[in-house]
């Protein structure tokens, strides 16, 4: 046999399972939002048992990196310290990292699948050299990934809670109460980003940070739009002496038809994405597979065929 074919044989086993990993991971993701708006509508409560478990997982991690983070910071390679602090803080500080614990954990992912690989490769498995490749870059880039993805996920919620957030304190002014009292009563009842970016306001006010510049704080550690738009709203309502419960009252109102377009857009959206994924990734790979299996038949046993004059 040619070991030209064995080649080619592995480098399309290699595209395969390369096709059916991206498409399963772009199918994870849309079952992850679909369970993220099913918790949200208090339809189902496997998130918070899934929280659970990956601050078990996450936690020894980052005491990890956190230990290792010093010398870390010493090698920036390609990162950019400054974006992954924003990163960091329009995430929450999950499990309270930060942004030497951050570089810390790159070091110790990516050192640790380094150290796998190599050993998988001296017990002479399959794939060995393709693995001591992918799982080290894998390592150091997968942070990175996840902490963009808790910040998106946390300006989504935030996003979501803001019409009912304003619902509250509306309610709440409109019977008498001064707007850092119903800021303070609504945040220590509800729970969520929205309700701890506005406990961080109220310290800050409290700690004499003037209001206007409270605000531009709030805005410089989010990119949510509907918290921009509610912001700029009371900025403007306090310039030009708007009452501040009829400003919430309408920016709930807003919110919540925005909230219920939006819905509606992603809804129809998801569809079509799940067919794309299936179509251009997940069936090639199967027809790959089928042919690449018929082909091997073909070649192996030609009598089955009639081809066995060829071969």
């Amino acid at each position: 046999m040619s070991p030209y074919f064995e080649v080619l044989v592995q480098l399309l086993i290699i595209i395969i399972l390369i096709f059916v990993l991206i498409g399963f991971i772009f199918i994870w993701l849309y079952i992850a939002k679909k369970e993220k708006l099913l918790v949200h509508l208090q339809k189902s409560k496997l998130k918070r048992s899934r929280k659970k478990l990956s601050e078990i997982i996450w936690k020894p991690l980052i005491k990890a990196a956190e230990y290792v983070g010093p010398t870390a910071e010493k090698y920036k390679l390609m990162f950019d310290f400054e974006k992954d602090e924003q990163m960091i803080v329009r995430a929450g500080n999950p499990m309270g990292l930060t942004q030497k614990g951050l570089h810390g954990l790159r070091f110790v992912l990516g050192m640790g699948l380094l150290t796998f690989s190599i050993l998988y490769s001296f017990l002479g498995m399959p794939f060995a050299l393709l693995l001591l490749v992918i799982f080290p870059i894998t390592g150091f880039m997968f942070p990175s990934l996840w902490i963009m993805y808790l910040a998106k996920e946390r300006q989504e919620m935030i996003s979501t809670m803001m019409p009912d957030f304003l619902d509250t304190v509306s309610i709440t002014l409109q019977a008498g109460v001064s707007l850092d009292a119903a800021l303070r009563q609504v945040t220590n009842q509800m729970d969520g980003p929205l309700s701890e970016e506005f406990q961080r306001f109220n310290r800050e006010i409290d700690l004499g940070v003037p209001r206007r510049q409270a605000f531009q704080h709030i805005l410089d550690r989010n990119t949510s739009k509907e918290l921009e738009m509610l912001v700029n709203s009371l900025v403007q309502g306090s310039d030009l002496g708007v009452p501040v419960s009829t400003t919430f009252r309408v920016q709930a109102e807003n919110l919540r038809s925005m909230r219920g377009y939006r819905a509606k857009e992603k809804a129809a959206k998801a569809s079509p994405q799940v067919t794309l994924v299936t179509t251009f990734l997940v069936a090639p790979a199967v027809f790959l597979l089928i042919i690449g299996l018929l082909f091997l038949n073909m070649l192996y046993n030609p009598e089955a065929f009639g081809l066995d004059v060829w071969f």
